[in-house]
C-alpha cells in the first residue's frame, strides 16, 4: 500500500540524488598533481598560470603531447614540467614540435632527461647548497632565487645562473640548427603556489615564462605520462566522483528503507514482584550509591504529584500556586512548605531520612 508519506519520502529522497548528481558533474575539475596549472594546492601552480594570464600571456594547458602541434608552439614558448613522466620517445617528440617555438623550458631536467634530448649538458647533479647570485644571464641578472633542486654545467656554448664555478641552477643554451632556445630549470620553488613569493621567484618565473604573449603549459601527471616512473593502476578521472556519489545513495537508501521501531509490546514477566518490594530495593540501590540528589528529587516529585491531585491543580503547574495551597491545608508556614518541596539537596543519610518522614507528614496534614 502506497501512502502518503512513503511518496513524501520518495519525492525527497529523489531530490537529494538529483542535487547530488548535479553538484558532482557541475564541480569545477581542478588538479591536486604537482606543478599542474590548473592546480591550487601548496605544490601546484595555478597562481603562476594566473599571473601570467593577468599579465597578457596566453596560457595553454596540454596534459598529453597529442594536445597541443606545431602551429600552438609557433612563435610561443613551451614549459614542460615534470619531465621524468615521459619517456624518451615522447620528449624527443615534444622536442620535435617545439622546433618553431621561441623558447622552451624544462623544469627539473634529470641526467636520463638531458641524455633522451641529446642536450649539450654533460653534468646534472642534486644541489644540497643555497643557490648563489652569480649569474651570465642578462635577463636574470641581479635576482634571487630561493631554492634550487638541480645545478647543471653546460658546455661552453651554454650560460648558467645561481651558481659559480661553471654550474647553475639555471642554465640557457642558445637556439642551433632545429633546437630552439632552451631553458633548464633546477628549481620546481619558482612554480609552485606555496614558494612562488619568496626570494625573486615571480620575477625569475615571470621573465622566463613571459618572453612571449603565448604559453603552451606542458603538465604530464601520472594518469598521462608513459615513463616507467608514471606506469601503475591508473583510474579514470570519474571514478573517486562515481565514489563518493555511491556512498551518498547508498546512505539515503539506508535512512528511507531503514526499519524503525513500533510500540512497546507489553509482555507478562515470568514472576509477580510486588511493588512494595521493588520500591524498597530501588531505595536500597538509591541508599548504596549514596546518591541522596537522585533520592530527593525523586521522592520530592512524588510528593508534589500526589498534593497538586489531591488538592485539584495542575500536574504541571505553577510551585507558587503548590505551595500557598499546601501550606493553606496544612496550617504550616509557606516558607518551610516551600523548603520541603523544592529546598536544598541533603547533605547526608540522616538529612535525607528525615527529609522523607517531613514530606511524609506534610501529606498527612495536607488530607486530614
Amino acid at each position: 500500500m502506497i501512502t502518503r508519506g512513503r511518496v513524501i519520502i520518495t519525492a525527497v529522497v529523489v531530490s537529494l540524488l538529483a542535487l547530488l548528481i548535479g553538484a558532482v558533474l557541475l564541480t569545477p575539475r581542478t588538479s591536486s598533481e604537482p606543478l599542474d596549472p590548473a592546480s591550487a594546492a601548496p605544490d601546484g601552480s595555478r597562481a603562476v598560470a594566473q599571473v601570467l594570464g593577468q599579465h597578457g600571456v596566453d596560457v595553454q594547458i596540454a596534459h598529453r603531447v597529442r594536445e597541443f602541434d606545431t602551429s600552438d608552439v609557433q612563435g610561443a614558448t613551451l614549459v614542460l614540467t615534470r619531465p621524468q613522466l615521459l619517456s624518451p620517445n615522447t620528449l624527443q617528440r615534444t622536442m620535435a614540435l617545439a622546433a618553431n617555438a621561441r623558447r622552451v623550458v624544462i623544469v627539473d631536467a634529470d641526467p636520463s632527461t638531458i641524455k633522451a634530448l641529446g642536450l649539450p649538458v654533460p653534468q646534472a647533479d642534486p644541489l644540497e647548497s643555497q643557490p648563489v647570485s652569480r649569474c651570465t644571464v642578462p635577463w636574470l641578472d641581479s635576482l634571487r632565487l630561493s631554492y634550487a633542486d638541480i645545478s647543471y654545467r653546460p658546455s661552453d656554448a651554454g650560460r648558467t645562473c645561481f651558481g659559480e664555478g661553471g654550474e647553475g641552477a639555471v642554465v640557457v643554451l642558445p637556439a642551433q640548427g632545429h633546437a630552439p632556445e632552451t631553458v633548464l630549470l633546477g628549481s620546481h620553488a619558482v612554480l609552485s603556489n606555496k614558494s612562488v613569493v619568496d626570494a625573486d621567484n615571480a620575477a625569475i618565473i615571470l621573465r622566463t615564462l613571459g618572453a612571449t604573449d603565448r604559453l603552451v603549459w606542458f603538465a604530464p601527471s601520472l594518469a598521462t605520462g608513459d615513463s616507467d616512473v608514471a606506469q601503475g593502476p591508473k583510474w579514470p578521472a570519474w571514478f573517486h566522483p562515481a565514489i563518493w556519489l555511491a556512498g551518498a545513495v547508498i546512505l539515503i537508501v539506508i535512512v528511507w528503507r531503514g526499519r524503525r521501531f513500533g510500540r512497546l509490546v507489553p509482555e507478562p514477566l515470568p514472576v509477580v514482584v510486588p511493588a512494595g518490594e521493588t520500591t524498597r530495593s530501588r531505595g536500597q540501590l538509591y541508599r548504596k550509591a549514596h546518591d541522596h540528589t537522585r533520592a530527593s528529587a525523586v521522592l520530592r516529585l512524588a510528593t508534589r504529584t500526589r498534593l497538586a491531585r489531591y488538592l485539584g491543580l495542575a500536574p504541571n503547574g505553577r510551585p507558587e500556586t503548590l505551595i500557598e495551597r499546601t501550606a493553606r491545608a496544612a496550617e504550616h508556614d509557606p516558607h518551610q512548605v516551600a523548603e520541603l518541596l523544592y529546598g536544598a539537596d541533603p547533605p547526608d543519610d540522616e538529612a535525607m531520612t528525615a527529609l522523607a518522614q517531613h514530606l511524609q507528614q506534610l501529606e498527612r496534614q495536607v488530607r486530614r
